[in-house]
Protein backbone atom coordinates (compact mmCIF):
# COMPACT_ATOMS: atom_id res chain seq x y z
CA UNK A 1 0.00 0.00 0.00
CA UNK A 2 1.15 3.18 -0.80
CA UNK A 3 0.04 6.71 0.86
CA UNK A 4 -1.28 9.27 -1.38
CA UNK A 5 0.96 12.31 -0.32
CA UNK A 6 4.32 10.20 -0.97
CA UNK A 7 3.41 9.33 -4.22
CA UNK A 8 2.28 12.88 -5.27
CA UNK A 9 5.02 14.13 -3.46
CA UNK A 10 7.24 11.78 -5.32
CA UNK A 11 6.11 12.49 -8.91
CA UNK A 12 6.25 16.24 -8.22
CA UNK A 13 10.01 16.08 -7.47
CA UNK A 14 10.95 14.12 -10.66
CA UNK A 15 8.88 16.12 -12.59
CA UNK A 16 10.48 19.42 -11.86
CA UNK A 17 9.57 22.71 -12.03
CA UNK A 18 6.71 23.49 -14.44
CA UNK A 19 6.78 26.33 -17.48
CA UNK A 20 5.18 29.26 -15.73
CA UNK A 21 2.16 30.84 -17.41
CA UNK A 22 2.49 34.35 -17.55
CA UNK A 23 -0.04 35.36 -18.68
CA UNK A 24 -2.18 35.92 -15.52
CA UNK A 25 -5.28 33.46 -16.35
CA UNK A 26 -6.70 31.37 -13.92
CA UNK A 27 -7.80 29.16 -16.00
CA UNK A 28 -4.69 28.54 -18.12
CA UNK A 29 -2.88 28.12 -14.69
CA UNK A 30 -5.26 25.32 -13.96
CA UNK A 31 -4.66 23.41 -16.92
CA UNK A 32 -0.80 23.76 -16.35
CA UNK A 33 -1.26 22.57 -12.76
CA UNK A 34 -3.68 19.55 -14.13
CA UNK A 35 -0.41 18.90 -17.14
CA UNK A 36 2.05 18.81 -14.61
CA UNK A 37 0.16 16.30 -12.51
CA UNK A 38 -0.40 14.47 -15.31
CA UNK A 39 3.23 14.74 -16.34
CA UNK A 40 4.63 13.38 -13.39
CA UNK A 41 3.55 9.14 -14.43
CA UNK A 42 0.61 9.58 -11.35
CA UNK A 43 -1.64 6.62 -11.85
CA UNK A 44 -4.81 8.64 -12.74
CA UNK A 45 -6.47 11.20 -14.04
CA UNK A 46 -6.66 15.06 -13.92
CA UNK A 47 -9.73 17.04 -15.20
CA UNK A 48 -10.44 21.22 -14.80
CA UNK A 49 -14.00 22.43 -14.43
CA UNK A 50 -13.74 26.18 -15.04
CA UNK A 51 -17.01 26.82 -13.92
CA UNK A 52 -16.91 24.78 -10.80
CA UNK A 53 -13.63 26.79 -10.49
CA UNK A 54 -12.03 23.22 -9.85
CA UNK A 55 -9.16 20.79 -10.26
CA UNK A 56 -9.90 17.23 -9.64
CA UNK A 57 -7.37 14.62 -9.63
CA UNK A 58 -8.52 10.97 -9.44
CA UNK A 59 -6.12 8.21 -8.11
CA UNK A 60 -6.20 4.83 -9.32
CA UNK A 61 -5.02 2.36 -6.90
CA UNK A 62 -5.29 1.17 -3.27
CA UNK A 63 -3.90 3.84 -0.43
CA UNK A 64 -2.68 3.81 2.86
CA UNK A 65 -4.22 7.20 4.33
CA UNK A 66 -6.25 10.01 2.44
CA UNK A 67 -4.22 13.03 0.99
CA UNK A 68 -2.86 15.77 2.90
CA UNK A 69 -4.50 18.23 0.38
CA UNK A 70 -2.89 21.50 1.51
CA UNK A 71 0.70 19.78 1.42
CA UNK A 72 -0.11 19.06 -2.04
CA UNK A 73 -1.34 22.65 -2.04
CA UNK A 74 2.25 23.88 -0.47
CA UNK A 75 4.02 21.80 -3.44
CA UNK A 76 2.71 23.16 -6.26
CA UNK A 77 3.25 26.29 -5.17
CA UNK A 78 6.79 25.60 -4.54
CA UNK A 79 6.77 24.70 -7.79
CA UNK A 80 5.50 28.19 -9.17
CA UNK A 81 1.81 27.49 -9.31
CA UNK A 82 -0.83 30.00 -8.26
CA UNK A 83 -4.57 30.51 -8.87
CA UNK A 84 -7.59 32.81 -7.86
CA UNK A 85 -8.99 32.37 -4.61
CA UNK A 86 -11.74 30.41 -5.90
CA UNK A 87 -10.05 27.50 -7.36
CA UNK A 88 -9.99 24.28 -5.20
CA UNK A 89 -8.15 20.83 -5.61
CA UNK A 90 -10.16 17.87 -5.31
CA UNK A 91 -8.62 14.52 -5.17
CA UNK A 92 -9.95 11.36 -5.03
CA UNK A 93 -8.62 8.13 -4.41
CA UNK A 94 -9.57 4.17 -2.67
CA UNK A 95 -8.01 4.72 0.89
CA UNK A 96 -8.80 0.78 2.21
CA UNK A 97 -10.94 -0.53 -0.03
CA UNK A 98 -13.26 3.08 0.78
CA UNK A 99 -13.51 6.09 -1.75
CA UNK A 100 -12.20 9.16 -0.14
CA UNK A 101 -12.21 12.77 -1.71
CA UNK A 102 -10.00 15.44 0.24
CA UNK A 103 -10.45 19.20 -0.84
CA UNK A 104 -8.62 22.10 -0.41
CA UNK A 105 -8.23 25.64 -1.64
CA UNK A 106 -5.57 26.65 -4.47
CA UNK A 107 -5.29 30.72 -3.36
CA UNK A 108 -1.95 32.55 -3.46
CA UNK A 109 -0.45 33.25 -0.22
CA UNK A 110 -1.40 36.49 0.58
CA UNK A 111 1.19 39.13 1.45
Amino acid sequence: MRSIISLIEAAIVAAGSPVASDDGLSLERAQAVCSFLENTGLNGDCAVDAKETLIEVSLAGQYDSPADCPKVVDMLRAHGFQLGSDWELRIKASVKDEPAVTECGLASVQQ
